[in-house]
């Protein structure tokens, strides 16, 4: 994250950043409080399509827009965030999904392009139904966390 902060990108507190692309412009790019970024991800601050105008010298200029992630978010694997969007407050972007226009709070959204999945509270409901108590796994060594997590689903590896 320091390197990520010397070319110019904010990130706010208690985040972690997996191999983190930022592209050509990192400096427009801002990650709020709490916020996972995965690996693979990366983040286009510019529309580079604009090459084939300027053969025509109809247009010489270029496409730039700032990606605003704000606090208490995810952005899954191999995710591709394009340039001006914003991401709200406590939502979850899902692995491989392509990010073209803003994400209002507490929304989940995959896929490509990103389309609506649910709603946090329908999330937090789904992943509690799904594996229902509360496994302490936060709590435990890593050999004693996979027992766990094996002894969870071994009734799906029949």
């Amino acid at each position: 994250m320091r390197i990520a902060r010397s070319w110019g990108v904010r990130i706010g507190s208690d985040c972690i950043l997996h191999n983190v692309k930022f592209g050509s412009e990192p400096y427009l790019v801002s990650i709020g409080n709490h916020c996972e970024i995965t690996s693979g991800v990366q983040f286009i601050t510019h529309d580079g399509a604009t090459w084939v105008l300027r053969k025509d010298r109809q247009f010489l200029g270029s496409k730039f827009g700032p990606i605003i992630i704000h606090d208490n978010c995810f952005i899954g694997l191999n995710s591709l965030i394009l340039p001006d969007v914003e991401i709200g407050p406590n939502s979850v972007v899902g692995a491989g999904s392509v990010v073209t226009k803003n994400i209002p709070e507490n929304s989940i959204y995959a896929g490509n392009p990103a389309r609506y999945i649910c709603d946090y509270d329908e999330y937090l409901r789904k992943c509690k139904f799904e594996n229902p108590g509360d496994t302490g796994l936060n709590d435990h060594r890593a050999s004693v966390q996979k027992n766990e997590i094996i002894e969870m689903f071994k009734h799906r590896f029949k």
